[in-house]
């Protein structure tokens, strides 16, 4: 019942902002899809090979009235570009809105996540949001972003430059491993797909629906 539920939700979240809309018809696949892999995580995490649930690292949200970006690249080496991925949520875990977008290839892997970084920083400025919590899973970015000094890396220009469009003391730096930081992966994964840039008012791709009810809990 709750996954029938904010699949409807998820669905009339789409037809507002005009996006395309798979058919009513698909609610209740759809729904038993995303129950089915949230079922399959479950049993995952009690098997005994797995590891203890007090190990395993999942997105953890913001404090109460607090937002979190999540950013992520990922590399598609074989037609030469990249993608870029954020969402942003708040303390319940809904998504306010979240992106992808296709970029050229860099020559660097912690290249693409600093220009991720940047873009999360950009896209938060144009929503007007000013205070919230920055993650990401590349412990080299987040390390340079929360250094006041300079560095020489290749990436340390295009950290100053987002960093100059707001106030970074109203931004908390905070890295997580991969399986924190899911929905954004996933999302730059969509990229590969897009032309430019897509966002999604109060939802992701629907696709990721089942990867964004397992973050739900």
């Amino acid at each position: 019942m709750v996954a029938t539920m904010w699949t409807i939700w998820s669905r009339r979240n789409q037809i507002r902002v005009q996006q395309h809309d798979y058919p009513i018809s698909q609610v209740v696949p759809n729904a038993r899809q995303a129950l089915f892999v949230s079922h399959r995580a479950n049993r995952a995490q009690q098997s005994p090979a797995t590891v203890s649930s007090t190990n395993r690292v999942t997105w953890i949200p913001p404090p109460t009235n607090s937002l979190k970006i999540n950013f992520d690249g990922a590399l598609f080496k074989d037609i030469n570009k990249a993608g870029l991925g954020v969402v942003i949520r708040n303390e319940n875990g809904q998504v306010l809105t979240s992106l992808s977008e296709q970029i050229q290839l860099p020559f660097s892997s912690n290249l693409v996540e600093a220009i991720a970084v940047a873009r999360a920083i950009t896209f938060a400025h144009g929503l007007s949001l000013s205070n919230y919590i920055l993650e990401g899973d590349s412990d080299v970015v987040i390390n340079a972003l929360k250094r006041n000094d300079e560095s020489l890396s290749s990436f340390d220009h295009i950290l100053a430059s987002a960093k100059s469009l707001t106030d970074v003391n109203c931004i908390t730096f905070s890295h997580t491993h991969r399986i924190g930081n899911t929905v954004a992966h996933n999302q730059a994964k969509h990229a590969r797909h897009v032309i430019g840039f897509k966002v999604w008012m109060e939802d992701v791709p629907p696709h990721l629906h089942s990867v964004l009810f397992i973050d739900y809990g």
